[in-house]
């Protein structure tokens, strides 16, 4: 299964890692939140996990308080790893007021589904996108970040898992002027192919491979 792979310990350890080192440089010079959107709860949970491994300080129990939360629904009949992750509908409401709050300490929320659409945070800045999709569904979600909030510059959409040809089809749909809002400026284009590169050079670290020799530097 796709998701298992996805979800493999590994590389959730990498990612986990990548999100931690970016989202405190990016935070570093712009006031504002990040979503992170995973594959299925499971991820989510294992992604948090390993988050707040790395930075024990950012969890909290309290839906009031914590640096970053899971967002997602679910049941009693659900695993005992997800139940600190399902609340009740007044708790819902008042994560999602917390995440609209740039003031408050709540920068990062971690979602399957919950918040892709009907979610307005204008501070939020920050998409981490590990999940396929495609078509009106994925730019209904990366529009989550292209709110104008104060010295705001654009929302920037870090790529786990290839999504760009699904963009560029996505794209295709919209009005030239709907794509010309829909862009990011290509310095952020730059750091994110950079970012990839660090991540699948530390996945492939361990193991022998060669580049494809039909494929120059200067392609």
């Amino acid at each position: 299964r796709v998701e298992a792979i996805v979800g493999a310990s590994e590389r959730l350890d990498l990612i986990a890692s990548d999100i931690v080192e970016h989202w405190e440089h990016r935070r570093a010079s712009l006031l504002g939140k990040a979503m992170i959107v995973c594959m299925s709860r499971r991820i989510c949970v294992e992604l948090y996990e390993r988050i707040v491994r790395l930075r024990p300080d950012w969890h909290d129990s309290d839906p009031e308080r914590g640096r970053v939360k899971v967002v997602m629904t679910g049941s009693a009949m659900d695993p005992p790893e997800f139940q600190p992750h399902l609340y009740s509908k007044d708790q819902l409401r008042q994560l999602k007021s917390r995440a609209k709050d740039a003031d408050d300490e709540l920068e990062i929320v971690i979602v399957r589904d919950m918040w892709l659409t009907g979610f307005d945070a204008p501070s939020m800045n920050t998409m981490f996108i590990d999940k396929p999709m495609q078509g009106a569904g994925l730019m209904q979600a990366i529009a989550r970040v292209n709110r104008t909030f104060r010295d705001k510059p654009g929302g920037l959409i870090v790529d786990y898992i290839g999504i760009a040809q699904s963009l560029k089809d996505a794209l295709a749909d919209y009005s030239p002027s709907d794509r010309d809002q829909a862009g990011v400026p290509i310095e952020q284009v730059v750091a994110v192919m950079i970012e990839k590169h660090d991540i699948v050079c530390g996945i492939l670290h361990r193991h022998t491979w060669t580049s494809d020799p039909h494929i120059s530097a200067a392609d």
